[in-house]
């Protein structure tokens, strides 16, 4: 647990240990090795390692962040045995991406080395009558016995950011490691002291922007240092061995790489740019840049500025071009002439808010400057995701800045494959939901020449084919998917047909066969094998020609038929979606708001928000508890079975449910086929227990739908019993109109 300013963040880190007592898996989604140092709302672990599976990536691959931040990127491949390629501006995020890929150091060296500096360091201060720890009372100093920072460096702080004491015992430390460094943890022992520096001795608060809370007269730091060293060492320890993977981070501006990276040199990029709107990013770690001292006085400011996407108007300088870049673009000018003629209408006359419309411009032309540089670093079929949201923050002009982005990358030759939701978050200036997406695009195999002139782009087909452009039998032109998806299709046709018989309703495998059809078609598998088949029943759609083979009104799902055994069965699909004409209730929303600043649209993110809110015990009728979640089980006749989360009820009799639920967000659907699992899991194993399985989806926004499933006996097995769809919102945003709606809609129940 750590506090950030007065608003506390917990983090949990459970263990699962194995037969022989190790450590084997940690869990939740966010790694230790991340906690090292990050930003608030910082880039979720789990998300990358979902796109580095969606695009098939492996060992033989190289993987670019151009925004790498403080690295989780970098981090997660290098888990997973994947080179990869950072570039950062900000000096500071580099320091940390480049200290959290370096895992090549002696974790009992490490603390050993540091418990001498942190002997040091109490010792100094005790000579001056200061104790670190501030229970224990510290003679009263004069400001003049106290370190200091130089003028020029002060001056680049936020007002009041660090206290006097806390800042002295800061520098006593960053003395004590300056004086005794040992190059094997030098940069490790910094990354500790920066963070020390934010979260135990600072006065800042993180917002979503960067401010100065109650001050702190005195702060534990040495302790606090030695605490995060520890940490460090732990995680270490877990990660130790995985250095030989290629991690490389460029202090540079992502707008040029190609002064950094070879041609063709790059599969797939997954980044989370700055977002177009006023926050300084610069400001958030100005404190550790000044420390730390890559920040000496206004002119290093200045310089870095320069190096930044053009994200908020503190970072626009005369001369800058980049909106020529998109001087083409209609609906990027007329967003910026919105933004212009808000303004006047308002009457806003400051420097700041005269440059709105252009930092708009310039932002959105630095990105496609970014992605022109790009193309020749990417290898034909390179895949990309780029995090981006939408923003209100200029004069509540709403910045659509997925929908662009996507249209500059076309404009460039990139394919466009689709847009996933990543989460939604509430504005307050207008009262909407605004959205995170990942904008997926792919380098097309055959790559388009582009020529540029005045920001319009003119595309061109290459004469020559590239290198490695695959046959062309595995790739059409209707077939956008990732690699990963084109190769498992392959692998399930070549099976299916092994078995098939003209008029099969059913068609039996194995888990071995998946081995043998990927080496007779000379594909590479997966490390987890289990991907095939959990792709074609939750995420993806078989091949046309299994498809084909399929009965009329009828398709094929995969079913669990045993351990390590599958089969193909001919069915009616169910689809499991939404109705969007049903009526929506509004539900007071009761998330904390910690989880609501990181929460995220995938099943997790989803599962929070039912709990939280008690929205199973709301929709169906009956107390409930969660027992467990991601409950994995094997069933009769079916094999290993896994249920999002399992609730026990009860109701006014008495009388006790099992409740398995199903949770799917982002791209995920709904699927049959986990219900029927769910109605098996619970006749086995609570056989006394009433059966009510539910499933829940995202809709927009904060709107969940709640489907609820039965079997009533004639032979048509599992369907949708009753929907409802729940939004959560403020308390103030329920009217008495609508409670006085619910009360009539709900009379006779």
């Amino acid at each position: 647990d750590y506090a950030v300013g007065n608003n506390l963040m917990t983090y949990t880190i459970a263990r699962k240990r194995g037969d022989n007592g190790e450590i084997n898996k940690l869990y939740p989604e966010d790694r230790p090795v991340h906690e090292w140092y990050r930003f608030v709302l910082s880039f979720p672990p789990h998300l990358v390692r979902d796109y580095i599976t969606r695009f098939g990536l492996e060992g033989r691959h190289r993987v670019l962040d151009p925004f790498c931040g403080t690295g989780t990127v970098l981090v997660e491949c290098k888990k997973q045995g994947i080179a990869s390629v950072g570039i950062e501006a900000n000096p500071v995020a580099n320091f940390a991406s480049r200290v959290k890929v370096d895992w090549d150091l002696d974790p009992d060296g490490f603390i050993e080395h540091a418990r001498f500096i942190f002997r040091e360091a109490v010792r100094e201060l005790r000579v001056q009558g200061i104790e670190d720890n501030p229970l224990f009372p510290t003679l009263t100093q004069s400001p003049e016995t106290l370190r200091v920072l130089a003028p020029e460096m002060q001056e680049l702080l936020l007002t009041d950011s660090i206290s006097p004491l806390p800042l002295h015992k800061i520098l006593v430390l960053l003395d004590c490691l300056e004086r005794n460094p040992d190059e094997r943890y030098h940069r490790h022992e910094l990354l500790a002291l920066a963070r020390t520096l934010v979260y135990s001795a600072s006065n800042l608060q993180f917002g979503p922007e960067v401010g100065v809370g109650p001050a702190k007269l005195d702060a534990p730091v040495i302790s606090a240092w030695m605490s995060n060293i520890q940490a460090m060492a732990n995680d270490l320890r877990l990660v130790r061995g995985n250095n030989n993977v290629a991690a490389e981070v460029h202090l540079a501006d992502s707008r040029d790489i190609l002064r950094i990276l070879q041609p063709q040199s790059i599969d797939a990029v997954i980044t989370s740019p700055p977002y177009p709107n006023e926050k300084d990013y610069t400001r958030t770690t100005r404190l550790e840049a000044v420390l730390l001292g890559f920040l000496q006085n206004k002119a290093d400011l200045q310089e870095l500025k320069r190096t930044l996407l053009r994200s908020n108007t503190r970072t626009v300088y005369q001369g800058d071009s980049d909106d020529l870049w998109v001087a083409a673009n209609l609906d990027i000018q007329n967003i910026a002439r919105a933004i212009e003629a808000r303004r006047k209408e308002l009457n806003k006359t400051s420097g700041f808010e005269r440059l709105y419309a252009t930092v708009t411009q310039l932002y959105f032309g630095g990105m496609a400057r970014h992605l022109e540089t790009l193309r020749v670093a990417l290898r034909p079929g390179a895949h990309l995701a780029y995090v981006v949201g939408d923003q209100a923050s200029y004069l509540q002009i709403k910045i659509p800045t997925g929908k662009l982005l996507a249209d500059i990358a076309a404009s460039l030759g990139y394919e466009v494959i689709r847009t996933d939701l990543f989460r939604t978050r509430f504005a307050t200036a207008t009262k909407e939901q605004l959205r995170e997406e990942v904008v997926v695009l792919r380098w097309p195999e055959r790559a388009p020449v582009t020529m540029h002139m005045n920001g319009a782009s003119l595309i061109m087909e290459s004469e020559n084919n590239l290198p490695n452009e695959p046959d062309e039998s595995e790739t059409t032109s209707e077939d956008t998917s990732p690699p990963r998806t084109n190769r498992y299709q392959q692998i399930m046709e070549r099976i299916f047909f092994w078995h098939y018989k003209e008029g099969d309703r059913e068609v039996a495998f194995e888990r071995d066969e998946m081995v043998r059809a990927a080496r007779d078609l000379d594909i590479k598998l997966p490390k987890n094998l289990g991907d095939i088949t959990y792709t074609f029943r939750y995420r993806g759609t078989l091949p046309a020609s299994i498809r084909k083979k399929a009965p009329p009104d009828e398709d094929w799902i995969i079913r669990p038929a045993g351990r390590g055994r599958y089969k193909f069965v001919a069915a009616t699909i169910v689809t499991i979606t939404p109705n969007k004409m049903l009526a929506e209730t509004k539900v007071p929303d009761s998330t904390p708001g910690v989880i609501t600043m990181y929460v995220l649209s995938d099943e997790q993110a989803l599962l929070a928000k039912l709990r939280y809110n008690r929205l199973i015990d709301i929709f169906t009728g009956i107390t409930c508890y969660s027992l467990q979640n991601h409950l994995r089980t094997t069933v009769p006749d079916m094999g290993q079975i896994e249920t999002n989360e399992i609730y026990i009820g009860v109701d006014k009799r008495g009388a006790h449910y099992v409740i398995p639920v199903q949770a799917k967000g982002g791209s995920d659907r709904l699927g049959i086929v986990q219900i029927e699992q769910d109605v098996a899991m619970c006749a086995s194993k609570f056989p006394a227990l009433i059966c009510r399985p539910i499933a829940a989806q995202f809709m927009e926004g904060e709107l969940i739908a709640l489907f609820e499933f039965e079997d009533n006996g004639d032979g048509k097995g599992v369907r949708i019993a009753r929907e409802m769809h729940y939004r959560l919102v403020p308390p103030n945003e329920i009217t008495p109109d609508e409670l006085a709606a619910y009360r009539a809609r709900f009379t006779d129940d």
